[in-house]
């Protein structure tokens, strides 16, 4: 009989070692996925927020820029003094050349030097290569029909015409004939 108790009491100790070594690990292993979804779910609220101050940010960079587009644009003594500093100022502050492209000739139009010499602008070199590849291929298509390439190149040339005086910044630096602009 003590032998039966024994066996019995070995064999109820075995059931429960097994039994709660199992759902120890199974729910080690839920509590892992449980976490694991936490922590996703929290870098997922941290991008969403990254996300947000970015674009504000971005938004507040845009809004000051066209408030000092128009002060520059304004005629007066306090914006002179705006206008001056700017343009010996704002060149110092570019670092990338095609930056300073970008602005060369505003600041060139309030008196400034982007100190860039003779540089071509990187974006006008890329627009004239563009449309020279878009001529030699409409050269290539066109030997073979009937249109001669001279009205290709005249439109490409017109094109480009219409893109250079996008390129012309110098009306809207100084333009302030629409005192309802706001940027």
């Amino acid at each position: 009989m003590v032998d039966k108790i024994l066996f019995m009491k070995r064999n109820f100790m075995s059931a429960i070692n097994n039994k709660a070594s199992v759902s120890i690990f199974d729910n080690q292993d839920v509590n892992d996925l449980k976490e694991r979804q936490r922590l996703e779910e929290l870098k997922r609220q941290a991008k969403v927020q990254q996300v947000k101050l970015d674009k504000r940010l971005n938004k507040q960079k845009i809004l000051m820029g066209a408030f000092l587009g128009q002060v520059l644009a304004t005629e007066g003594e306090s914006e002179q003094m705006i206008r001056e500093y700017f343009a010996i100022h704002f060149p110092d502050f570019l670092t990338r050349a095609s930056d300073k492209h970008l602005f060369k000739s505003m600041v060139e139009s309030l008196g400034g030097d982007m100190g860039l010499d003779e540089e071509e602008d990187p974006f006008v070199a890329n627009t004239k290569e563009n449309n020279q590849e878009v001529v030699d291929q409409n050269i290539g298509v066109e030997g073979s029909k009937t249109r001669s390439s001279h009205q290709t190149q005249s439109d490409s040339m017109a094109n480009y015409g219409e893109q250079n005086s996008l390129l012309d910044d110098n009306k809207y630096a100084t333009d302030v004939s629409d005192p309802s602009y706001r940027g």
